[in-house]
């Protein structure tokens, strides 16, 4: 594998998903994204509601949802490489099976296959191989961070705390601004947007669409308060559900990624989909 083609994985791991597994990273700040079609609406601030009264019920709710340590889920990833003008030139479709045990990250590649144009290409033999390694390290960093040395290569990878910073010991490090808004289906949402007043690419700034009675979280946009070197561009967008137990868990992700090299513009997006969730107390 090339030197590209492995900061070209590793970025988009260690955005797409653990973010869960990537992702769970919880993340990103004020921004209206050109890129993302279907940007909510947005209208003045609610006149009742502070937007530090709305942090501190928003902060209660998060710690209100029980701790997801074991459970599995049906997962599909498609991976895009973009052109300059954000059009695919070709994509890649996984289906998985994740289990995640004392948050330890393990993925089953079901299949994996590449389109470009009319052309057609089995990967799965390769993303197998790709997945056997990554859970050698993921197992092999429990106790470790909760495995997401490991995580990290695969996807979103942020903390609770890190994806929703709304404790106490946080607020002095953000900004806040509330507004109403709707989604895109017409959903009357609170819209919660925080700017971090330090600027570094391992802390995260975004918007957070919350329900206006319940303040369960129903969106968040994402991107780093800073980008790395390279890194033009990282957006991420998280749409959220709840399951009947009461836990919180990542429905969807959508993430864009530009790294500009030297040589050559690496544009990328990821989109991942969470099905089928089973909260296991002995997962197989």
């Amino acid at each position: 594998m090339t030197k590209e083609k492995i900061l070209n994985w590793e970025i988009t791991g260690a955005i797409i998903i653990s973010l869960l597994g990537s992702l769970f990273h919880f993340m990103f700040a004020s921004f209206v994204s050109p890129v993302f079609a279907n940007v909510p609406s947005m209208f003045p601030a609610p006149p009742d509601l502070s937007p530090l009264a709305a942090v501190e019920k928003l902060h209660k709710r998060i710690r209100s949802y029980p701790e997801m340590a074991n459970w599995q889920a049906a997962v599909l990833t498609t991976l895009r490489d973009m052109d300059k003008d954000w059009k695919p030139k070709k994509k890649t479709v996984v289906e998985k099976f994740v289990i995640v045990k004392d948050k330890v990250r393990i993925e089953k590649i079901l299949s994996a296959t590449e389109y470009e144009g009319d052309r057609t290409k089995d990967l799965t033999a390769k993303y197998q191989a790709e997945a056997e390694k990554f859970n050698k390290k993921s197992e092999s960093s429990q106790g470790e961070d909760g495995g997401r040395k490991g995580g990290r290569y695969r996807g979103l990878d942020l903390s609770r705390d890190e994806m929703f910073p709304f404790g106490e010991d946080r607020r002095a490090d953000y900004e806040y601004e509330l507004r109403e808004g709707t989604l895109a289906a017409g959903q009357r949402v609170h819209i919660l947007e925080t700017l971090s007043l330090q600027k570094s690419s391992d802390i995260y700034e975004g918007k957070y669409f919350i329900h206006p009675e319940t303040y369960d979280i129903l969106r968040a946009e994402l991107r780093p308060a800073k980008n790395p070197g390279p890194l033009k561009l990282l957006e991420m967008h998280i749409d959220f559900d709840r399951l009947p137990e009461g836990y919180l868990v990542i429905k969807s992700t959508r993430i864009r990624i530009h790294v500009g090299l030297i040589v050559k513009n690496i544009r990328m997006e990821s989109e991942e989909r969470y099905s089928d969730f089973q909260v296991l107390d002995d997962p197989l």
